[in-house]
């Protein structure tokens, strides 16, 4: 059932209770493990709940499942305001909210859960509660960070905004795969210490025929490493990133990627490059401790460097939420993930089933090396999926 208001969402969930059928919600169809696709259930699809009010002067907002990150941050970027939304334009922020939501700036403003003051839901009974820190605190509590485990219906959220960044600054530096050890150890040197207002993604691709002026050959199977500064000024963020162009950095630097002017929505058509629409996405998601350069290593390409995409987060997340007890939300006291990793392989949707296969067996290729390792990753999800633009299913794997 798609809901169009609230009272719709009220139905299914009372038609669910009367026909014995579990619920399962979707607000964009991006979950990598498929939590939408239940037996025996009934599926509520909130993505027209995208409604948004913005008190400029409180600095809050309430916003409906349904809407997308891409559609939050264009909308505040008119106010001035800013919110740590996800780093995919198009998931919808019902999910986000409810899993933790790790996103842009997320060393300032912390983890988008902890910004979430109250959560309009639906309970398993069909009632319309607003939960809050004096009314039904237990379920504001599981709604920051239980994800698909949630035990109600999020059909709104009240959160709080900030002050956007005024400047936002990104570089990206280029390396031939020969040069993963040094890249290894640049990236740990570099996360020792990491500003809370740096963000590092790595990325493995193939070279583009700029990439000539570094000395490689088109079409060559590269490592990339993005950095985003989000500052109070362009001078803060130029210090920020001259850290990254000496030593290694100066062998992957170009001028023409440095230092480039990147507000929020635009960092969207640089994650937009890595995930492309139209495309379908068979993904596995670890989190692990190990070094750098082993979990490089264990993910370095051994095909076509476009079959198989993998983008490693550092995060070390040191705001004053980190320090918040573990009865603030679900995800406990602070997160202090070392690295993340995410492998996704591409493929246009409707491709040949052979095409299909080959893509996802780069992904578990991959993802075995991890667990093989010492130390195994800890697995976000279970179960691998594919995942679709939205408006289709995701299809479970």
């Amino acid at each position: 059932m798609r809901a169009q208001t609230i009272d719709d969402a009220v139905a299914a969930v009372r038609l669910a209770r009367e026909l014995g059928l579990k619920l399962a919600t979707r607000s964009g169809g991006h979950r990598w493990c498929a939590a939408a696709l239940r037996d025996d259930s009934l599926l509520l699809d909130l993505s027209r709940l995208n409604d948004l009010r913005i008190d400029h002067d409180g600095r809050r907002m309430t916003v409906g499942p349904g809407l997308t990150n891409g559609g939050l941050t264009g909308a505040l970027a008119g106010h001035g305001l800013g919110f740590p939304a996800g780093h995919c334009r198009d998931v919808g922020l019902g999910g986000y909210l409810l899993t933790g939501g790790l996103g842009w700036n997320a060393g300032t403003w912390g983890p988008a859960c902890h910004s979430v003051a109250a959560v309009e839901v639906i309970t398993a009974q069909g009632d319309v509660v607003v939960a809050d820190d004096r009314h039904d605190p237990d379920l504001l509590w599981a709604a920051r960070g239980a994800g698909s485990g949630f035990f109600a219906v999020a059909t709104s959220f009240e959160a709080r905004l900030y002050e956007a960044p005024r400047s936002t600054l990104t570089s990206s530096f280029a390396f031939p795969l020969s040069a993963l050890a040094d890249v290894a150890a640049w990236v740990a040197w570099l996360a020792d210490g990491l500003d809370r207002r740096l963000e590092l993604s790595l990325a493995f691709a193939s070279a583009p025929a700029a990439l000539a002026a570094l000395g490689i050959e088109a079409g060559r199977p590269i490592v990339v490493v993005t950095a985003v500064a989000f500052a109070d000024s362009r001078e803060e963020c130029d210090a920020l990133l001259a850290r990254l162009e000496d030593g290694i950095g100066r062998r992957g630097f170009l001028e023409s990627e440095a230092r480039r002017e990147t507000p929020q929505q635009a960092l969207y058509e640089l994650t937009g490059a890595r995930l492309p629409a139209g495309r379908q996405f068979a993904a596995d998601c670890l989190w692990s401790d190990e070094e750098p350069l082993a979990l490089f290593e264990a993910l370095r390409p051994t095909g076509r460097p476009e079959r198989l995409v993998v983008d490693a987060r550092q995060r070390r997340l040191r705001t004053a939420t980190d320090r918040l007890p573990g009865e603030f939300s679900v995800l406990g006291e602070g997160q202090a993930v070392r690295l993340g990793l995410r492998g996704v392989g591409r493929r246009e949707c409707g491709a040949q089933p052979g095409m299909a296969a080959r893509d996802d067996a780069g992904v578990r290729a991959a993802c075995r090396r991890l667990l093989r390792r010492r130390g195994r990753p800890r697995r976000a999800s279970e179960q691998r999926c594919a995942i679709v633009q939205p408006g289709s299913l995701a299809a479970s794997q």
